[in-house]
């Protein structure tokens, strides 16, 4: 049991008993002579005394100038806040709190056997969560337990005003020894005086509100923590990478409330109870909904709705939709500012466009915009601003909401602002031709009752965005576009326009810069001609269900793709150029081509070699069973297979093709989910998830086939895949997650293929480097013939793949950091 020591300095000097002068010097000389043959007792005695003296207590000279009466008064008022110390006000409705007061009791391990270490928890979420209030509230709950305590609020904004942390260090040691502190002076000088008068208590430290480590080393630690053993620290902040940073024992995210405790806890401010009215029940869960399990938003909310009317409540809640309240803005908007220029951007961008949208495909488009999208997002999330859920890009409603309010600030005018994604507010800057250099990303979205409104439009309205990075058009299936699009903007790095009413694009049009084509259901009959320049940026291209497309692209003009989705595309019967596609990633060709066409097209592909070139692609294809050319398949999830023989010693595997067929019951249901690789060498006892594939099954379909192929290069991450050897047994399995009901989803058939190659064939690999471009501009402009595939399909003629030109191709390959080139030849 902790005992409290208060020494009373009662005519007495402190320093005397310290140093054992004065009478103190008399008494211990006649103990020296009374103890004579025992005075390592005595030594115990002066270095007890020494102790006390050092120990905070009370001086009748210094704490009442010698006025015994004030100086009692003083020791009394101590006495009682030590045996009943404040407690902080936490809320009025502690709604759920319990809870996870309980799970930070654990993980703080009060009453284990770790009790006499120290231990620092760091509590980490966004903005208006209630980390301030689960600490005060677990504050409250363990403070008697420790020789002294200090709940610091604030941390961030005292530490901003003038002498702030040193305000911060004279509470702290106030709040602990209940001794007023003279003026400090300055930070050193605090660290100092807090180490030496706490480095042997046992406390309990909150530091609430932290976003620099500057804060905490001039608090609680320059490099070795200042506390005495079986102190804990607890830290809020809003940045889980500084807690990372300071290496704390535990860290705890905060999460948003339940829906029955967000209920609950508006009840109580909107009407007085833990549950709405009965005529309210319908828009409170509204109201709640809109909150989004935000505290902070639920109290605001509710106490602002208290009282009012039904009409008053439904007028209210629109209000905030279009305009969010300025105590909740402000709150969330304190992390927006601690960002900087690159990565407010990126968090705008996202929060005005790419919400819901895989992360790869952002990194690509924020990328060639020059913003390191890999280091902002990586920020945004550790200070909860942003979330990844699965591969795709989150974020809070509200949080969205400040991020949008803040561009909308910009101007009164809609056509001067940064961003537009209202749909009113892009008509009307379209419209009326208000367009500036100021905006550079726009996004015309209608709602799904307005879709099949006419909407006329002329180019000219676009000639004024000269800076425009990001345009995106969906959900407008009737637009009259008048004039020609060559007046887009130089800038543009990502285009998705669905249902596009063009069916050629504008040979002058300036795609130099661009990253992302994405135009599905367009009218579009043949994307681009060789009158445009080489589009060496461009990684995506996305004319799924272009259903008038004929003529594939010029896949000579885009080098550096990454991602191919023609789904859906029935009438293309010319594809051009196909083995330039050196560093594709993911083919899909799903309903493009008769199923037999498809799986001969794919083997073209995958026999080009391409498994040195990039570490590994994905192909998507209609169909209902595993091609008979795999080595081996089988019917289920996993298949099991040895390692072949190589009688030839020059002949290597380099690359490996998974198959997986998979299988759905309802052909009116859409499907997305992911299916992870496992690649299991069970002579070595080697295990790993080598990939994860995302599936995706449109409406009107039951099974299509996915292809994985990997290279055994340098890249690969099939554990000690190049060391694979004669007869060692190998499982592949394919554990197929889905958004929904796992029970009408699964996988129907499976299979794997070897790639096997002689050394001399790799080792005919010539050194390619910057010429690259130059060969393909070259091809470009003598209008060199390239390989190509062409179905002809004379009336009552069977369907057949045709070679037109008999010209070596190249496919471009790298390993490391060296290019290469491979010749072929397809005579």
């Amino acid at each position: 049991m902790n005992h409290i020591f208060i020494p009373i300095f009662y005519h007495v000097n402190p320093s005397d008993m310290r140093k054992q002068t004065g009478t103190f010097a008399e008494t211990f000389d006649r103990l020296e002579g009374r103890f004579q043959e025992d005075m390592e007792r005595v030594q115990r005695w002066r270095a007890a005394f020494t102790e006390a003296a050092d120990c905070s207590g009370f001086d009748l000279q210094s704490d009442a100038n010698g006025f015994e009466a004030r100086f009692i008064e003083k020791i009394v008022e101590q006495v009682l806040y030590k045996l009943n110390p404040i407690c902080l006000d936490v809320v009025e409705h502690p709604v759920g709190i319990d809870f996870h007061v309980e799970e930070m009791k654990t993980l703080l391990q009060l009453g284990t056997s770790t009790t006499t270490k120290l231990l620092i928890m760091g509590m980490y979420g966004m903005g208006g969560i209630g980390k301030t209030t689960l600490a005060k509230a677990v504050y409250n709950n363990i403070c008697n337990g420790f020789e002294g305590s200090s709940c610091l609020l604030n941390v961030r904004e005292v530490s901003e005003k003038s002498n702030g942390l040193i305000q911060l260090q004279e509470q702290l040691l106030f709040d602990i020894l209940k001794v007023k502190i003279l003026s400090i002076g300055n930070v050193d000088k605090g660290i100092s005086l807090i180490k030496q008068r706490l480095h042997r208590k046992s406390v309990l430290i909150v530091l609430d509100d932290v976003d620099q480590l500057d804060q905490i080393y001039a608090l609680a630690t320059d490099g070795e923590w200042f506390f005495g053993p079986g102190s804990r620290v607890i830290i809020t902040t809003r940045d889980e990478h500084l807690l990372v940073k300071l290496g704390v024992n535990y860290s705890y995210k905060v999460e948003k409330m339940n829906h029955s405790d967000s209920l609950q806890l508006f009840s109580w401010h909107a009407f007085n109870m833990p549950h709405p009215e009965d005529d309210f029940w319908e828009i409170s869960i509204a109201a709640v909904d809109y909150a989004g399990g935000l505290p902070l938003a639920l109290e605001v909310l509710g106490s602002d709705l208290r009282g009012r009317s039904i009409t008053k409540w439904k007028t209210t809640l629109e209000k905030f939709r279009k305009s969010p309240d300025a105590q909740i803005q402000e709150i969330l908007g304190i992390s927006f500012k601690s960002l900087d220029h690159t990565t407010r951007e990126v968090f705008l961008d996202i929060a005005c466009f790419f919400i819901g949208v895989n992360i790869e495909y952002v990194f690509k488009i924020l990328e060639e915009c020059g913003f390191f999208p890999d280091i902002a997002i990586n920020i945004l999330v550790q200070k909860s601003l942003v979330k990844i859920d699965n591969t795709n890009l989150s974020m809070h409603d509200l949080i969205r909401d400040m991020g949008r309010e803040i561009v909308r600030q910009e101007s009164r005018h809609p056509g001067m602002r940064s961003r537009l994604w209202s749909h009113e507010d892009v008509l009307k800057v379209l419209k009326n031709h208000m367009g500036s250099e100021v905006v550079e990303g726009l996004s015309l979205n209608l709602p799904i009752h307005d879709q099949d409104q006419v909407i006329s439009l002329e180019s000219e309205a676009f000639a004024n965005m000269k800076n425009l990075r990001l345009l995106q058009i969906k959900g407008v299936k009737n637009l009259k576009l008048q004039g020609c699009i060559e007046h887009l903007s130089k800038e543009l790095r990502w285009i998705c326009w669905h249902s596009c009413p063009l069916r050629f694009l504008p040979p002058r049009l300036h795609l130099e810069n661009l990253v992302v084509l994405d135009m599905q259901y367009s009218k579009i009959k043949q994307v681009w001609t060789l009158e445009n320049n080489v589009l060496s940026k461009l990684k995506v291209l996305n004319l799924s269900f272009c259903e008038d497309l004929t003529k594939s692209p010029n896949f000579l003009q885009v080098p550096n793709l990454e991602e191919l989705i023609l789904e859906g595309c029935y009438k293309l019967v010319d594809i051009q150029g196909f083995e330039n596609l050196a560093f594709t990633k993911v083919v899909s060709l799903e309903g493009c081509l008769e199923q037999e066409e498809e799986i001969d097209f794919v083997k073209s592909l995958l026999e080009l070699q391409w498994p040195f070139m990039i570490e590994r692609r994905q192909i998507y294809l209609y169909g209902d069973e595993i091609p008979n050319w795999f080595s081996h398949k089988r019917t289920g999830s996993s298949i099991s297979f040895h390692i072949p023989s190589l009688s030839d010693q020059d002949r290597v595997i380099k690359g490996l093709v998974f198959g997986v067929v998979c299988r759905n019951k309802d052909s009116l249901q859409a499907w997305h989910g992911e299916i992870s690789v496992v690649f299991h060498n069970k002579t070595k006892g080697h295990r790993q998830v080598i990939h994860r594939l995302f599936y995706y099954k449109p409406i009107g379909s039951l099974n299509h086939l996915v292809l994985l192929q990997v290279g055994l290069g340098g890249g690969s991450k099939i554990p000690y895949g190049q060391e694979m050897t004669n007869g060692e047994e190998i499982e592949v399995s394919f554990e197929f997650e889905c958004s929904q009901a796992l029970e009408y989803v699964g996988v129907k058939e499976c299979g794997i293929h070897l790639i096997i190659q002689r050394e001399e064939e790799a080792g005919s690999m010539v050194m390619y480097s910057e010429k690259k471009k130059k060969m393909m501009e070259d091809d470009l402009m003598q209008d060199t013939p390239v390989t190509k595939l062409t179905r002809h399909r004379p009336h009552n003629w069977p369907k057949v793949w045709k070679y037109d030109g008999i010209v070596p191709f190249v496919s471009y390959i790298e390993r490391n950091t060296s290019t290469f080139a491979l010749l072929h030849s397809l005579g």
